[in-house]
């Protein structure tokens, strides 16, 4: 299944723990344990094991050698052809579409420079583009030399019809990695935590694997990314990858990366991650979904290593955090989907109904997970009542015995979350009978802040009896835990040795 994609929190640095803060407009970071979601069949090629890391080669060609001249613009593709998605980017504050291709009629439209744009059309140098503009799409005509080869951004939470509304903004300067540390990272608007806590989880082992795979081109502004992918018999085939420096970034602040980044932050893990985007086929693409298995493997041409939680003891956890630490492994974990809730009785009504019901959450982010709701009668007279919803349903019908009608809303931004009612005779002999429970999604563990469906980038043994973990969000995060809490909430654990990690004595 693909990513659970739920508001996030504000990115900032201060206040790790905090999770009363208020949740930023826009959709930021989305809640998604990578580690256990399979990839769309729609994504770009992938690698169906780690490679192994003697077969990694670890230069790069003769082609990334930097150059000390020539201007530093965006990359322009080489053809121009219908399907192309990029960015149009000009030397203005806006770009203007008309309505014929020979650029002499009305205008179509006139959208901020750095817009995403998909071509629908070509004739010579002519393109007609698919831009968004405000709430709708709208297609006109411009030259092609403005069209900039760029990774196609996420899609809409409200309508995916519609590419979401940033624009891609020079960032100008040097961001190759110099010091990498997993605290450089911070993910943004796209829901690959996969991504982001596989490059912290890297960076904590091994900050010259992370170095090594950049390369700047000082004269063109660009960057040349080195990934693996795996060949016949777990051989690792190094991807280069360029990107220029021109990242998506808020309309009303063009300095600040609305994906992996923080504005006046290290930014190395923005040009990882447009150059991963560019190779898999979209920002959209890789919000979707992956896994650190893979994530980590394409990073350091190393085969991962995978080991359940369910698997271990209690008393295995410590020493096991611990030896892998000291073996220079890069070490990634993935929190389970949902939590349990206590039993409610929030359901008020006379006879048999309707009855109305507004459920309460532990944490402001945590939603109902669609299929687990379960009514039931503490008297016995109605019957037992379960939700039919699946994963990206808004509501869902209950059924059962008895019941006449019932909606369940997932997404509790109604008054009443719940709503039923019985068949004449057949409904609870008072409304405080009823019973519910349900699976939530969100905030596992608010006291740690321990957030369901997402991945984590381990980073120490704390006093040899606790794990200390890093939110690839870079904030909100969680305190530190004892193995117990670790078995009772994440369901996966991947490891893997880059080739430049050294083994500490």
């Amino acid at each position: 299944m693909l990513q659970r994609q739920l508001q996030a929190p504000v990115r900032s640095r201060k206040g790790g723990g905090d999770t009363s803060g208020a949740a930023r407009s826009d959709r930021q970071s989305r809640l998604g344990n990578a580690a256990v979601q399979e990839r769309s069949a729609a994504s770009a090629p992938a690698v169906s094991e780690a490679p192994q890391a003697e077969t990694a080669p670890q230069t790069f060609p003769d082609g990334a050698e930097l150059q000390e001249a020539g201007a530093q613009q965006p990359l322009r593709p080489a053809k121009l052809s219908k399907g192309q998605t990029g960015a149009l980017i000009g030397t203005g504050a806006t770009v203007k579409l008309t309505r014929s291709a020979d650029g002499n009629g009305r205008a179509a439209a006139e959208v901020a420079d750095g817009s995403a744009a998909e071509i629908v059309s070509v004739t010579g140098s002519r393109i007609k583009v698919k831009v968004r503009d405000g709430e709708k799409n709208v297609e006109g005509w411009v030259d092609g030399a403005v069209f900039s080869d760029q990774p196609a951004l996420t899609r809409d939470e409200d309508d995916a019809k519609l590419a979401d509304d940033y624009v891609y903004s020079k960032v100008e300067g040097d961001h190759s990695p110099v010091n990498p540390k997993g605290k450089d990272t911070a993910q943004g608007a796209a829901g690959n935590c996969f991504l982001i806590a596989s490059m912290a989880a890297v960076a904590n082992a091994s900050p010259g694997a992370i170095k090594d795979m950049v390369k700047y081109d000082k004269g063109k502004g660009t960057y040349t990314v080195r990934f693996y992918e795996e060949q016949g018999r777990g051989a690792a085939k190094p991807v280069y990858i360029e990107v220029d420096g021109y990242l998506p970034t808020e309309k009303a602040n063009r300095k600040d990366p609305t994906y992996a980044g923080d504005e006046n932050g290290v930014m190395w893990s923005a040009i990882i991650e447009k150059a991963y985007a560019k190779w898999k086929g979209g920002y959209d693409v890789i919000g979707e979904g992956g896994t650190g298995e893979q994530a980590m493997a394409e990073i350091t041409g190393v085969r991962s290593q995978d080991k359940r939680p369910s698997s271990m003891k209690a008393d295995e956890v410590i020493p096991f955090f611990t030896q892998a630490q000291k073996d220079g492994k890069a070490i990634y974990a993935g929190v389970r989907d949902a939590e349990k809730s206590a039993v409610q009785k929030p359901f008020r009504g006379t006879g048999d109904g309707p009855f109305t019901g507004s459920l309460t959450h532990t944490h402001r982010w945590n939603e109902i997970h669609p299929g687990s709701v379960e009514i039931s009668d503490a008297a016995g007279k109605a019957g037992d009542l379960y939700d039919s919803g699946s994963h990206g349903d808004k509501t869902g019908k209950l059924s059962g015995t008895g019941l006449r009608s019932g909606i369940v809303n997932y997404k509790g931004d109604a008054k009443d979350q719940i709503e039923l009612a019985f068949a004449k005779g057949k409904g609870p002999a008072a409304a405080g009978d009823l019973e519910v429970a349900f699976d939530y999604e969100g905030v596992l563990n608010a006291d740690k802040t321990i957030i369901g469906n997402h991945a984590y980038a381990f980073e120490a043994v704390v006093g040899g009896k606790e794990l200390q973990f890093y939110n690839p969000w870079g904030t909100y995060q969680p305190k530190p835990i004892t193995p117990g809490e670790f078995l009772t909430y994440f369901d996966s654990l991947t490891t893997n040795t880059p080739p430049s990690a050294k083994t500490q004595s």
